[in-house]
Order: structure tokens, then sequence, then C-alpha cells
């Protein structure tokens, strides 16, 4: 039985320990811009606590990141990874909503939206998306900078060559290897040369353990195959004098990350009830303005579906005293 690619935790571990790196490589002039001896700081409870997931079963990553300009200025990025999930034609403007709603908490501060998806572009694809509106002489139109992964796979010889260098280059590696093979003997050796490969790079042993823990999550072998990768490490470590990677080590490293699927699991479970909450009110609440006010304009649907608990029970109290359905939405 084949074990499942555990690519959310492996993305969470990659950004959160090589956030400058995982910068660097992909917006190097956004990266210029930052002051990198501040620390950045992680926000992700903030982020979670602004926005609810529009669609369950989703694939992603979320992380929100303060960091210090060399100006000297706080800035806030947004950091949204696809992972392999599909094209959501609301992608954009979830990505707009997020931005929306950082902006006004933190309206002094400048905010950057960055997006990576793990599938291949469509044709016309650019390295920018946007979302837009428009009505009558009204218009909006929102757009951030988009990584299309798959994009680099023609560039895969020259991540190699960053990659003593800039770690982040591994996950992109890693991630690249997984998107291409199934969990076969091709995969196990495709896997196998990557960690070889943490060896001869210089990494120090805090590193190489990251690394392969990220890898070993991307890159899930059948069980069959799970001696044969093991017996390929003691022989690297061999080769090496480094033991890193121990057997030892490696059931560790496989015991946390069981454990951190089963406490996501419960967290998952939490939060989805909640959203089912919020979302049950939201319709509730859209058939009270539809019996007052008639049929609802698209517009109003879709500031029903991004509200949060608060502004639903606002709008809630607003409607007993509305005259116009725009009175609802103040």
């Amino acid at each position: 039985m084949p074990n499942a690619s555990d690519y959310d935790s492996a993305w969470k571990d990659a950004l959160e320990s090589y956030f400058p790196e995982f910068i660097a490589l992909l917006w190097p002039a956004l990266h210029a811009q930052i002051d990198w001896r501040d620390p950045p700081v992680f926000r992700d409870k903030e982020l979670q606590a602004l926005v609810r997931s529009a669609k369950r079963g989703r694939r992603h990553v979320d992380k929100l990141v303060s960091v210090l300009l060399l100006n000297g200025q706080n800035s806030l990025l947004l950091i949204h990874v696809e992972i392999q999930a599909g094209r959501e034609t609301v992608f954009p403007y979830r990505m707009y909503t997020y931005y929306a709603r950082l902006h006004e908490k933190h309206p002094g501060e400048p905010i950057v939206s960055l997006a990576v998806l793990t599938d291949a572009p469509a044709r016309n694809e650019t390295p920018r998306m946007s979302y837009q509106a428009r009505f009558w002489n009204c218009s909006l139109r929102f757009t951030f900078p988009v990584v299309h992964l798959e994009s680099w796979r023609a560039r895969m010889g020259e991540l190699a060559r960053l990659a003593p260098a800039n770690p982040f280059a591994v996950v992109m590696l890693a991630q690249l290897e997984a998107n291409a093979t199934r969990a076969d003997r091709q995969r196990l050796v495709r896997k196998t040369e990557l960690v070889r490969q943490l060896y001869h790079w210089g990494y120090q042993r805090d590193n190489v353990i990251m690394l392969f823990r990220i890898i070993d999550a991307m890159m899930a072998l059948p069980e069959a195959l799970e001696p044969a990768f093991e017996d390929a490490i003691r022989q690297i470590e061999e080769e090496t004098q480094m033991s890193y990677v121990t057997s030892v080590e490696r059931v560790r490293l496989k015991r946390e990350r069981e454990e951190g699927k089963v406490e996501g699991r419960a967290e998952g479970k939490v939060e989805g009830k909640a959203e089912g909450k919020t979302e049950g009110f939201a319709a509730l609440l859209s058939t009270l303005i539809a019996r007052k006010f008639g049929v609802l304009p698209d517009w109003a649907k879709v500031r029903l579906v991004a509200a949060d608990d608060v502004t639903l029970n606002r709008w809630a109290e607003q409607i007993l005293d509305a005259q116009c359905i725009e009175d609802v939405f103040k």
C-alpha cells in the first residue's frame, strides 16, 4: 500500500525554515528591499482569525509574515501556495479579499500578496493574476505576482546549481520530482539521488535533517520500497561518513509528521464545523434579504460568501431597519 505524500506539512516546514531563501529565489527584487537582520515574524493566527476558507477540501498553505523594510517601515507579506488542487475560478477573488481585509486592519502598512501554484500554467498565463470588477463608471483591478512551479522544470539544472547556497532550491526540486514521478522505482531512484546531493552540497546537520524531512514528505514511497530506500540512506551515510539521518531519526521524523496530521485533522474538524455554521448563517441571511427585497444582485451574493461571523451578525441586525438592500450591507 503506498504512503500518501504530505505536501501541506512539507511546504509549511519549508516556508518557516527558509523564508528569506524562498523570497530570494522567487522574488529577488522584493528580497533586496527587506532588512533581513530583523527576523521575519509569522502571524498565521491573525490570518486565520481574519479570513475563513471559502471551500473545504482545498489543498493550500497560507502564511502571513511581517518583515522590516530597509527604509524602516514594517510590511506584511501574504504568501499563498496552491498544492496540486486544480485551478479554482474564485482564486483571484480570494486573494483580493485577503488583501482587502488585511489592508482594512493595517491601513498604514504596505501589503504584498504572493502566490505559488504547483500545477502547470495554462498556455497564455503570465507571472501575474488579477481580480477585476466593473459596473457603470466604477471599476476595480487587483493584480498580484504568481510563480507557476512547473515553469521551472526546464531550469532544474539551474536549481541544482543554486542549491548549495539556497536550500529552497531543494524544496522546489523535490516538488518538481514529486509532480513528475509516481510512487514506483523511478521515484525511489530520484528521491535517493536528491537525498544523496544533500550530503554533497555542504549543508550542516540541521539543514540536512530538515531538507530530508521535506523530501521524505513530498516524495512518499510504497511500503514495499521503504526498505530499499533505508538501505540507500545507510549506504550514502557510510560513503560520506556523516550519520545524519539514521533509521532511528527517520522513525522519529515520521512519527512527528503523523502526529502533525492527526492534530491537523482535529483542527480541521473544528474549523469545518465553525465554517459550516457560518455558511448556514449566510444562507439564512440570504433568504431573509431576498424575502424582503427580492432577488439578490451578484454583488450581494459575493459579499455574503466572503463575510465572517461578526459581519453577518451586523447585517442580520441591520436588515430589520433597512429601507433598501444597500442599507443591509453598510
